[in-house]
């Protein structure tokens, strides 16, 4: 027992440890990231849903790799780490009388194997202390490795490089926000016109009425002063212009606070990244003040701008070079202030503007606000954008396979042991082996094939299985089902590897461990696959609701999930009789000829348990989409007067 506490304690070390390795950066950028890169971690590129999801994938990854090298200790100095010289330095091997045995699942003469579960060869009256077989040292060596604690090797190093950059680059850091800013960059606020008119503001009682937008009448003075100075001084002065613009709204509304924002909390962890913006602007004011004489007499202003290139040629062009030095500045200032707004609409502090209760000023600046940033406030409406609902169907997911596993221990799972061994199981173990296998079939399968749609949604590259030709989604299928099956499949071979040593002893030579993974593979390969296509009528649901499909706006709502849960039960009562078919052939002696009757009957097991998994998991995702909006904003062909904006609700 001391050993199982010191695994789970090594694990409870490596994920205590694994979000400030995730948060390390990874990415190289322009002169913005360098400019930005210090003051912006990770999780603060994206929203914390989405970084959430790529921390989750992260950590897992990390786990598995734990986990497997704990087992296998022997492999680190192969890998350049250290020889612990402790713990499971031999691999599995079979019984020599029994080979064929070492399966997953029911077997004919293997009385000890036990369904549903990773179980092996194991003698009746074998009695022996409960122990998983790694000593402490290992596991407490292993953890303290991965998290740099004790001396790493640099191929475990490189390959968490690797991982975090592609757990980065999953979840879009910081690609999204950069070409969410690049589009800012690419418009124009409009700063200019019947209501801002940059013209010379009079100091009488009108000048509260002059402040236009929220922006100071000092700000309007400088932008009209500025651009009068630098007239000759810059070579992109409409450029030149529209940067000062920006600067300067923006700086009002935003660092100055004259705009009320959403989501509090979340602003404060921008703090640093405000003040350091305003330290640049503050400066540059001070520079630009000085070169253009801002706040002497006009007079003496013209004749500074007409005697410098008259005077000296030198002092001239020096002139030009300050001036062009500083519309540089402003350019990367700009830039930056575009960063900030894309980060703030990514957060959920910037959201739509409602029409209630709004100053006159503050309504027309919100609205200005509102029409530069764009699509960035209405993501959904956008075109070729929509929610990925990851995190949602995952979950129930998640849940629906654990109480289905649950109830199919407690009840059916009864009836399947009196086939196999006349008499029934303890419920406890008989549950906790369902509940073991449904993970291992359907859940893991389900958790990769989202993880990797969510990502294509990130960056752009998932092609709609609902909307687009056959031939741009089909490859993109393949590829999502070979992964989901190659994951689950790994997992679970490695997990039956693992037990299959753990039962028969530690001892194999390179011949048995072929037989092993064998007759691993052609058991556990076929019943994954499963899962993978259960995965595969998730992901394919959700693109429907994307695509807004006909199936999901039927009346009663709960018409459109009935429809979907008993298609998907169909479907996998048919995958579940075929991998049950296929695992039933491999599990036999290649002397049989034919299937038995306790076969036959495990075959409907299986597609009794398939369907409903397929039928329950479909039906309360689907239930859960319908329930996400209103009939009319989501059924296809309804008419609204404008594109349904998002719930002004703060980032997750």
């Amino acid at each position: 027992m001391s050993n199982l506490v010191a695994l789970l304690f090594g694990a409870a070390i490596v994920l205590f440890y694994s979000y400030n390795r995730f948060n390390r950066v990874t990415y190289e950028g322009g002169r913005q990231m360098e400019r930005l890169v210090d003051l912006l971690s990770p999780d603060k590129l994206r929203a914390r849903r989405i970084v959430m999801h790529a921390y989750t994938f992260y950590a897992l990854i990390l786990l598995l790799i734990y986990f497997f090298l704990c087992a296998y200790a022997e492999l680190l100095p192969l890998l350049g780490g250290p020889d612990l010289a402790v713990g499971a330095s031999k691999l599995p091997v079979p019984s020599a009388e029994a080979p064929a045995a070492v399966i997953a699942g029911f077997a004919p003469g293997n009385d000890t194997a036990i369904p549903w579960t990773l179980s092996s060869v194991v003698g009746p009256a074998t009695v022996r202390d409960f122990d998983i077989g790694i000593d402490a040292s290992v596991s407490l060596a292993i953890a303290l490795i991965m998290v740099g604690l004790a001396p790493t090797f640099p191929l475990l190093g490189n390959f968490e490089d690797w991982m975090r950059g592609a757990a980065h680059r999953l979840a879009g850091i910081p690609t999204h926000v950069i070409g969410a800013s690049e589009d800012l960059r690419r418009r124009d606020l409009k700063l200019r016109g019947k209501e801002a008119a940059i013209s010379a503001p009079a100091v009488d009682a009108t000048a509260v009425k002059q402040q236009h937008l929220l922006i100071p009448l000092s700000s309007w003075e400088r932008l009209k002063h500025y651009q009068a100075a630098a007239k000759e001084q810059v070579n992109e002065r409409e450029d030149f212009r529209l940067d000062l613009e920006l600067i300067f709204a923006v700086s009002a509304w935003i660092l100055d606070r004259k705009l009320k924002l959403a989501n509090g909390p979340v602003r404060e962890r921008f703090q640093q990244l405000e003040e350091e913006l305003r330290k640049r602007r503050d400066q540059l004011i001070v520079e630009l003040d000085d070169r253009s004489g801002f706040g002497l007499s006009a007079a003496k202003n013209i004749v500074t701008a007409a005697g410098y290139g008259t005077r000296d040629a030198n002092l001239g062009e020096r002139k030009r070079a300050t001036w062009e030095r500083l519309a540089s500045d402003a350019d990367n200032l700009a830039d930056d202030f575009c960063f900030l707004l894309a980060l703030y609409v990514e957060h959920g502090i910037i959201i739509a503007s409602s029409d209630e209760d709004a100053a006159h000023q503050q309504f027309i600046a919100k609205k200005k606000l509102d029409a530069f940033l764009g699509g960035l406030l209405h993501p959904h409406s956008a075109a070729g954008s929509h929610k990925s609902h990851a995190t949602m169907a995952s979950l129930w997911a998640l849940g629906v396979v654990f109480f289905v596993g649950l109830f199919w221990g407690v009840v059916p799972g009864r009836f399947e042991d009196e086939l196999v061994w006349d008499a029934p199981t303890s419920v406890y173990s008989r549950t906790l082996s369902c509940i073991f296998y449904a993970f291992n079939n359907y859940c893991i399968p389900i958790i990769v094939t989202l993880a990797l749609r969510d990502a294509g949604m990130q960056s752009r590259r998932w092609h709609n299985i609902r909307k687009t030709h056959w031939t741009k989604w089909l490859p993109q299928v393949v590829l999502v089902l070979v992964a989901s099956w190659t994951v689950a499949t790994l997992f679970v071979m490695g997990l039956q590897l693992w037990k299959t040593g753990f039962d028969t002893g530690w001892a194999a030579s390179g011949k048995s461990l072929g037989v092993i993974l064998q007759y691993s593979f052609e058991y556990n390969a076929p019943t994954v696959f499963r899962g993978a296509s259960l995965a595969l009528i998730v992901a394919f649901l959700l693109d429907a609701w994307s695509a807004q499909a006909r199936t999901l706006s039927l009346k009663p709502p709960l018409l459109s999930s009935l429809l979907w849960a008993t298609g998907s039960a169909v479907v996998m009562a048919v995958f579940g009789g075929i991998t049950r078919y296929a695992a039933a052939w491999a599990a036999m002696p290649s002397t049989t000829q034919s299937l038995t009757d306790i076969h036959r009957g495990l075959i409907f097991y299986s597609m009794v348990f398939s369907a409903l998994i397929g039928f329950s998991v479909v039906f309360c995702i689907t239930a859960a989409l319908l329930n996400l909006h209103s009939g009319s904003e989501r059924r296809p062909g309804a008419k609204t007067s404008r594109p349904a904006a998002p719930d002004p609700t703060p980032a997750e």
